[in-house]
């Protein structure tokens, strides 16, 4: 047993009694996951008067409720690794909370793999090794091919996205591409003269200018339209078309109306000045006022 004076410095400890205060460092550690799951199903915290294991598990050991499910899961995940090896299992304890989080959709896959494991004659930390490992690697690759196809399918929107833009934005992302493509090809050399890293800053600025006012088009050319779909979705943009069809067909109208009387009353004063006399060849003189002829 050690024993600690307090306000004395302690000599050195001996082989042995570091050993048994790592050992009761370890088996403190590890064990957490046993006592904190026990306290759990037994529910220590109804026995000691709070109303839900999250107000106990925060006024007794200053631990989150997230922290002490993490707990829960991994001393579920070791003792149904444990009870699928036939319970004498040390590999358990080796467990993680991390492994457990990754390995707990997999258990009933896992336990029957273990079970198979022991029945065929290997060792049951052994086996419970190995199912695990194996789970984890599947885990990892199911992951990664997730993670490979979410890519591609951003790939693919991105790409999408791009063939739906307008020609004048395509012709100023190629002229982009282009321009550091050459840079690169310039950079791969024994590098640039002021005057030519310049001249490339100066066509960099050039072709944000450009692509600057052309997203400015496309900005203006949409925003009305965005306004609209915010207001009333689709239905308010084709209102505020048949609208604008409206107001264009009432001024076409109405322009029309009046050329149809400016019409009819040219007309009319023609026939009257026919009647007086008049050609249709008239000649004024600018400087009187007069009819020449006529």
């Amino acid at each position: 047993m050690i024993e600690m004076k307090s306000g004395a410095v302690s000599a050195d400890l001996t082989k042995q009694e570091a050993k048994e205060i790592t050992d009761r460092i370890r088996d403190s550690i590890e064990k957490t996951y046993e006592l904190v799951l026990r306290a759990y199903e037994r529910k220590a915290w109804k026995a000691l008067g709070y109303k839900t294991w999250e107000a106990y598990v925060q006024t007794e050991f200053d631990m989150s409720r997230r922290r002490s499910y993490q707990l829960l899961d991994q001393g579920r995940v070791i003792r149904a690794i444990e009870e699928a090896a036939g319970g004498n299992v040390n590999h358990g304890t080796q467990i993680s909370e991390r492994d457990a989080r990754e390995i707990k959709s997999k258990l009933p896959e896992i336990k029957e793999e273990i079970r198979s494991r022991v029945e065929a004659g290997q060792e049951p930390d052994r086996a419970a090794e190995k199912a695990i490992a194996e789970a984890k690697r599947a885990e990892k690759e199911k992951a990664k091919a997730e993670k490979a196809e979410k890519q591609a399918e951003l790939d693919r929107q991105r790409e999408q996205n791009a063939a739906a833009l307008p020609d004048s934005i395509k012709q100023h992302e190629a002229r982009k591409q282009e321009a550091i493509a050459a840079r690169q090809r310039q950079s791969s050399d024994n590098g640039l003269s002021p005057e030519d890293r310049l001249t490339e800053l100066e066509e960099a600025n050039r072709l944000l200018e450009e692509e600057n006012a052309a997203l400015k088009e496309t900005v203006a050319k949409f925003s009305k339209m965005e306004a609209e779909y915010k207001a009333g979705g689709f239905e308010e943009i084709i209102a505020g078309k048949d609208e604008e069809i409206r107001v264009l067909e009432t001024r076409l109208y109405r322009e029309s109306e009046d050329k149809a009387s400016w019409m009819k009353s040219s007309k009319f004063w023609k026939a009257e000045a026919i009647k007086l006399g008049y050609s249709n060849d008239v000649v004024f003189d600018i400087e009187t006022g007069e009819v020449v002829n006529g």
